[in-house]
């Protein structure tokens, strides 16, 4: 049977207003699937933000302790008040002596001189040396820091466990003013037996330049003057070990920490050389966190691609860090499955439009 023109216009007007009725639907599921998908993700990253940066303030806070306690151990303090008398019995220049016995004249190679426990010159200072040394060593063993000072408090280096190129050295006018380790001791000195301070991390070391940050705590006297600093080095092996784990984050869903100049403090998933204190993220999650905000939005990270990002600042009495948890955004779009609702949403608007006209015709007899 051969279609009128009114039949024709008639079935044109059901499709298009089925069209219609399908891109509405389908724009409605598409805004709701997406704030569905997009809710989920925030919370998940949110829950292993707040994982992490609870590891991590407990991770900081225990060495905090950890230095607190050591600063005030009898076998500690003792070995203090007896170094740095023998330090002045060294010789006119204890500093060039010690460094010639313990790292110049040190038998074992770069890296290893720590096994030296006497360099049998006869000193008063090698037998409290000798003494001490095992203790110290099995200290950083068990607690995983990387050198262990005392300090005095004219800035003499004491003692240290690894014998770097810091042993030895004078903190006011020596090569590590104004370094990490210099600001511990400065702080710890002012600060007496009150606190810890904890440093940030630096490229430390004029051999090995390696990333390391500092806790130091004053050691008092019988009349609780800061005579002198007890202080280790940390790595930040422990906070990258913290943050790699990325089990139900994703592909691509990351955890990092960004200092106040806006350079990374552990290492990114995506880069394969290191970006601690190299890696600069100038993102507007880095710039509320410094500002003491938290929170979460879209947006581009360092490497430019747009993702999910939640934030806040890390609290633990140390530098003012940001921990970022991310995640790339195409990856949370990926998880939006809309073909099936779309072809429901068009299905249902052609059935409503044809039952529509089929109705218009019955009722009119056309």
């Amino acid at each position: 049977m051969k279609l009128s023109e009114h039949q024709i216009n008639g079935i044109i007007l059901v499709c298009v207003a089925a069209l219609a009725a399908a891109a509405l639907g389908g724009f409605y599921v598409h805004r709701e699937v997406r704030k569905t998908v997009f809710a989920d993700a925030f919370n998940r990253l949110t829950l292993f933000h707040g994982l992490r940066k609870a590891t991590v303030e407990d991770h900081m806070r225990s060495k905090a302790s950890d230095v607190r306690a050591i600063s005030g151990n009898p076998r500690v303090v003792d070995t203090f008040f007896q170094l740095a008398e023998a330090w002045h019995e060294v010789g006119p220049q204890p500093s060039r002596t010690l460094r010639r016995l313990y790292i110049d004249d040190n038998p074992f190679r770069a890296g290893e001189k720590r096994l030296l426990r006497s360099a049998r010159d006869g000193s008063r200072y090698t037998d409290i040396h000798q003494e001490f040394h095992n203790w110290a060593r099995r200290f950083l063993e068990h607690f995983d820091y990387r050198d262990l000072y005392l300090i005095d408090r004219d800035g003499n280096i004491l003692y240290t466990v690894e014998k770097k190129d810091d042993y030895a050295t004078n903190l006011t006018d020596g090569p590590y003013g104004e370094s990490a380790l210099w600001f511990v001791f400065q702080q710890a000195i002012r600060q007496g037996g009150s606190r810890v301070t904890l440093s940030d991390f630096e490229l430390f070391g004029r051999t090995d330049g390696s990333p390391a940050a500092f806790a130091g705590s004053a050691i008092v006297d019988k009349d609780g003057e800061a005579v002198g600093v007890f202080a280790v080095r940390m790595s930040p092996a422990a906070i990258n070990d913290m943050l790699r784990t990325t089990a139900g984050m994703g592909e691509t869903g990351q955890t990092y920490i960004v200092g106040n100049d806006r350079l990374m403090r552990s290492q990114s998933r995506f880069i394969k050389e290191s970006t601690l204190l190299k890696t600069v993220v100038e993102t507007e999650s880095v710039g509320e966190g410094l500002g003491g905000f938290s929170g979460s939005r879209t947006g581009p990270d360092y490497r430019g691609v747009r993702v999910l990002s939640v934030f806040s600042g890390l609290d633990f009495g140390g530098p003012p860090w940001v921990l970022i948890a991310e995640m790339d955004e195409a990856e949370v779009l990926g998880r939006m499955r809309l073909w099936p609702a779309l072809i429901a949403a068009l299905v249902a608007a052609l059935i409503a439009a044809a039952a529509a006209h089929l109705a218009h015709r019955v009722y009119t007899g056309t």
